[in-house]
């Protein structure tokens, strides 16, 4: 017989499973759940590593329904502004990349928050004076937008009676001149003279990126962006190659990007990549970008933005055209992950997906972001079959939200921000994504604010008592039980793996998760602070808290 390569026992499982939804005790062998409960003891063997639970928590992996690794990996290798929230932190943490990196041609980074900077935006003025002799890139924490200096502006021509490019915005002040905010496609006149990173670079991103996402429990996502998309190289082919050398430890749906320059012969480029991946990483999906986002006023709505009588927002395709695509890419068995911040756009994404049904087909069709939602699309939603991804680490109060914001909506607009139960209610599907490096990618966080509608104690950009304290509308607050399947079960469907991950059911694959404190025993505003002690992905120890520390070994790969 053969025996169990790992027992755990004595505290709770929840194996997600509504059928059987606790068990006391899981065997796990050959990467594979083989038993659970008091099955699982007979399958001990003097090499079995029996984890004594001893009241800690057992879960299926979490799986992160819409993340870019790629993005979260290079800003970790770069100046990464993500961990700090002050102007004299970016001041400091900026001098320190450049003066640590001499011979860099440019300064590259990201993670700013807008709310820092009077107004909102930041200046060329103080990169001027930090980086006066190189070009520097620095990318929003929202990845709309970028923040460069007058090198980098003079560099890409951009003059203060330039143009605003085809789906984006050169930031100006009251003069006219260029600030160095480039909005949307706009920072692509930047980010194009930037060379790509070699090869090595994007390994080791991409490795950094997959430690970080297992040190939180994370073992399977959807890339929502595989292509020479948002100012990134591609992506596809060092999935292979990690996957090939057997470093790719994570299982991995690409959304292979759909590029507004070309048109649906891109349909034909995606049939030859989904055929040449197929093992950890799949291309499943297509992402499509519809509009912005509110704090840059790109994202589309049905009314005007507050104090912009004549503002609408930005569609970045038409709906005649992306019903067309819509039409062009189901039909080729692709799953359509569309972004929508706006309720107009997500009013046109819920008009695209009115889709013939064919025999055999079972998409996995999903609008992601989903800030507003007219109340009237609600019903139509949920007829749609689309599942909603959700980045339920943005429903709170804070700071970003609040200053930067909640001023561009209007009362009614208001009413409908991040409407999570609304939507369950009215029967759609959920998934969590993080939208890492937009976001943190931890599992806990967005789970602590799903259930509370307010920030986790931890969180570096919402520590004031607003964020804390004050719920986001609290009437919109999901059930742990639903956040919890949302990160498991409903992003295992929105990844197109829940046949053999996401739950913990005999055999299932082995991606699970030792939490330091069960969610279910803890009250809910403790729930940010749970850590994770272990994470197995199909049977192997990816991450260990005492062995590991704060990212596993296969960072130094």
């Amino acid at each position: 017989m053969t025996h169990a390569d790992w027992i755990f026992s004595n505290g709770p499982v929840h194996t997600m499973d509504r059928d059987h939804p606790r068990a006391g005790a899981v065997a796990v062998a050959d990467g594979k759940i083989v038993a659970l409960g008091a099955d699982a003891a007979s399958w001990r063997g003097p090499a079995t590593e029996h984890i004594d639970l001893a009241g800690k928590a057992l879960l299926p992996g979490f799986q992160d329904a819409h993340v870019h690794p790629l993005a979260g990996g290079l800003q970790l290798l770069g100046c990464d502004l993500s961990g700090v929230h002050s102007l004299r932190e970016y001041r400091t943490l900026i001098a320190d990349f450049a003066r640590a990196n001499p011979h860099a041609e440019w300064v590259q980074g990201a993670g700013w928050y807008g709310d820092v900077f009077d107004g909102g935006f930041p200046h060329r003025a103080l990169l001027d004076e930090l980086v006066p002799d190189r070009p520097v890139f620095l990318i929003s924490h929202d990845g709309h937008g970028a923040w460069v200096n007058s090198r980098a502006l003079e560099l890409a021509g951009i003059t203060d009676t330039a143009p605003n490019p085809d789906g984006g915005i050169i930031a100006r002040d009251g003069v006219g001149a260029a600030t160095g905010m480039l909005i949307e496609h706009a920072a692509d006149l930047v980010s194009a003279l930037i060379p790509d990173p070699d090869t090595q670079h994007i390994r080791r991103a991409l490795i950094t990126a997959q430690a970080y996402l297992h040190s939180l429990g994370v073992t399977a996502w959807q890339d929502a962006a595989v292509g020479q998309a948002l100012g990134m190289p591609d992506s596809f082919e060092h999935y292979l190659a990690l996957e090939s050398d057997g470093l790719l430890t994570a299982t991995v749906t690409g959304a292979l990007w759909w590029r507004r320059d070309l048109g649906l012969e891109q349909v034909e480029l995606f049939r030859e990549r989904r055929a040449r991946a197929g093992g950890r990483f799949r291309a499943t999906a297509v992402k499509i970008m519809v509009d912005g986002v509110c704090e840059n006023l790109t994202a589309a709505m049905t009314r005007p933005y507050k104090g912009h009588p004549h503002e609408l927002g930005m569609s970045l395709i038409e709906p005649d055209e992306l019903a067309r695509i819509t039409r062009a890419v189901d039909a080729a068995g692709f799953d359509l992950h569309l972004h929508a911040v706006g309720d107009q756009a997500v009013r046109d994404c819920i008009n695209a997906m009115d889709l013939p049904r064919r025999k055999g087909w079972d998409p996995r069709h999903q609008i992601a972001h989903l800030d507003l939602v007219d109340p009237a699309d609600v019903a139509r939603f949920a007829a749609s079959g689309a599942i909603a991804n959700i980045q339920p680490l943005w429903a709170r109060q804070d700071p970003v939200l609040v200053e930067t914001k909640l001023p561009y909506l209007d009362e009614a607009h208001q009413r409908v921000h991040f409407a999570f139960e609304t939507l369950r209610s009215a029967g759609v599907e959920l998934a969590i994504g993080s939208d890492w490096p937009v976001s943190s990618p931890d599992p806990l966080w967005g789970i602590h604010t799903a259930v509370n509608r307010t920030a986790p104690p931890a969180d570096p950009h919402a520590r004031d008592a607003r964020s804390q304290h004050e719920p986001l509308l609290p009437a919109e607050a999901i059930t742990l039980g639903t956040a919890l399947a949302a990160h498991t079960t409903g992003a295992a469907r929105a990844n197109r793996l829940d046949a053999e991950r996401g739950a913990i059911r005999v055999g299932m694959a082995a991606d699970l998760v030792v939490l330091d404190a069960d969610p279910h025993a803890v009250e809910a505003p403790a729930l940010g602070g749970i850590g994770v002690e272990l994470t197995l992905a199909e049977g192997r120890a990816v991450y260990s808290r005492s062995r590991d520390g704060a990212l596993p070994t296969l960072l130094a790969q």
